[in-house]
């Protein structure tokens, strides 16, 4: 059995270095998880075989918080479905549009921002619906089909990541969960994760970036080219093709129930004791009553659905499930991959390596870098948080073992934010990501067209996410730092635009 050395750090090494080169999260994942095991059983294949699935694999699949997690994923996930193939966001779209203008391209554009923002609930069902909704929009408007790609890849992991209600949520907080569990602290994992939210900045500058970009039209680098050859010509307003029987009633409604619902169920299941929203987001009925609320949405999506289709409404939900079922894959090989990381007490490694070198404070810094490193050169935001979270919430609780608790859980949100964000780096800009190949075939342009016009965007919303993490380090609430950077990108924006 391994438990000490720089052997304890084979796993992470065969995680990396197969998912460069198969740019499979979850066979990387599954070696890794593999090679530790071994390693826990002194490298008898036999009794590792056995280890391997009664003391990883199997229990990754128990337990409240994995279980409600991979059916609230699922249940999301058709959700996402059923919304996307009701025709209301085509509606919407052309509601928005049909209304006079001077500056019609801008419009457009910003309506399909603003729907993008509105389709949270899932990255991929995003990229591809508004990217299908868009296109016949921005074709007749002249609008490249390489800034609409930027566009929709933009509001589709970065929204996800950080709303609440989506089918990364479920992921998101399994991950922090286990990564605290056992620390002690008077914390869950919700609340860690919406005190993540303003320490997520890469995030936050992806979407406030789009918005100068759209509002200024700056164009920069391959883009600027794109966009030039797509400018002759009159603009001519259209609208996208509509489903039977589309309204945007039958996304409204589904939209706002289950941002209803869902918060609702959370705090009337919370355990007893002080009724409040903390405690409610404290509970161990939280898994429960996501699913709970899950399904009561998915009911009134169903319900709101047109009734001239509803007869393919079993075939829409069976197909939304089954497509979450890749990321659930590779949910479960992170969850086993956390429990052999523990058992080799990786984290005591990494943190008496690091000794004097890095303090807690510069710790969020050092996990964004390569976060988006890893996420960049992998193509995969899941596998990212797969392999980064088990490692990064161990390593801060055993860094700051000497510091105040109360300091403790407000660094550990910088942490989270930092592995979110360095794993949604990847899913913007990597040429071997599944979100950009998809937002690639949805607004009709090629995958390396894309990835080279919407690189230098990425970069600079990510140089300002490194920033404010480094401002973080020094002690500026999180908060302040991601509005310094957004203040400081839209003066360069509104200056370099003026020349």
């Amino acid at each position: 059995m391994v438990t000490g050395g720089l052997w304890v750090l084979l796993p992470s090494v065969v995680a990396l270095v197969t998912i460069l080169c198969t740019r499979k999260a979850a066979v990387s994942l599954f070696a890794a998880v593999v090679v530790g095991v071994l390693m826990l059983q002194g490298g008898d294949p036999i009794t590792a075989s056995k280890a391997l699935f009664v003391d990883y694999l199997f229990p990754a699949l128990s337990g409240p918080w994995h279980m409600g997690s991979i059916v609230f994923t699922l249940v999301l996930g058709s959700f996402a479905h059923v919304l996307e193939r009701s025709g209301g966001f085509s509606v919407m779209l052309g509601a928005w549009l049909d209304k006079p203008n001077e500056n019609i391209q801008r419009r457009s554009l910003l309506s399909v921002y603003g729907l993008g923002l509105l389709c949270f609930f899932d990255g991929l069902a995003n990229a591809i619906l508004v990217g299908r909704v868009a296109r016949p929009v921005t074709d007749r408007l002249k609008v490249s089909r390489q800034l609409l790609a930027y566009l929709v890849d933009s509001t589709s992991s970065a929204v996800a990541c950080i709303a609440f209600i989506s089918t990364w949520i479920a992921t998101q907080l399994s991950l922090i969960q286990d990564g605290i569990k056992g620390s002690g602290l008077d914390v869950g994992a919700v609340e860690l994760y919406f005190y993540s939210i303003p320490a997520n900045p890469y995030c936050w500058m992806v979407l406030w970036l789009l918005f100068l970009v759209i509002w200024k039209s700056w164009w920069i680098g391959p883009m600027k080219h794109y966009q030039s050859e797509c400018q002759s010509g009159d603009d001519v307003a259209a609208s996208a093709e509509l489903e039977q029987g589309a309204s945007s009633r039958s996304v409204v409604i589904p939209l706002l129930s289950i941002l209803i619902t869902v918060p609702s169920v959370i705090y009337l299941w919370q355990d007893g004791g002080d009724w409040s929203w903390r405690n409610a987001f404290s509970s161990s009925a939280v898994p429960q009553a996501m699913v709970a609320g899950g399904f009561i949405s998915l009911l009134i999506a169903c319900l709101c659905f047109p009734t001239s289709r509803k007869k393919e409404l079993p075939r829409y939900l069976a197909d939304g499930a089954a497509g979450m079922l890749p990321a659930l894959v590779i949910l479960v090989l992170a969850w086993a991959l956390g429990s052999v990381f523990k058992d080799l007490q990786v984290a005591l490694l990494i943190t008496n390596l690091l000794g004097g070198q890095l303090s807690l404070a510069w710790l969020p810094f050092a996990v964004f870098l390569i976060g988006a490193l890893t996420s960049f050169l992998t193509g995969s935001s899941w596998g990212t948080m797969g392999i980064l979270m088990p490692l990064a919430l161990p390593i801060a609780l055993e860094m700051g073992g000497d510091l105040p608790v109360e300091q403790v859980v407000v660094l550990l949100p910088v942490v989270i934010g930092a592995v979110f964000g360095g794993a949604v780096f990847g899913d913007n800009c990597s040429p071997f990501s599944d979100t950009t190949i998809v937002t690639s075939l949805a607004t009709g342009c090629s995958p390396s067209s894309h990835v080279v016009t919407q690189l230098p965007y990425a970069m600079i919303a990510a140089v300002a996410a490194a920033a404010a993490y480094a401002l973080m380090a020094i002690g500026v609430p999180a908060w302040a730092a991601t509005m310094i950077l957004a203040i400081a990108i839209a003066t360069c924006v509104f200056t370099v635009q003026k020349k």
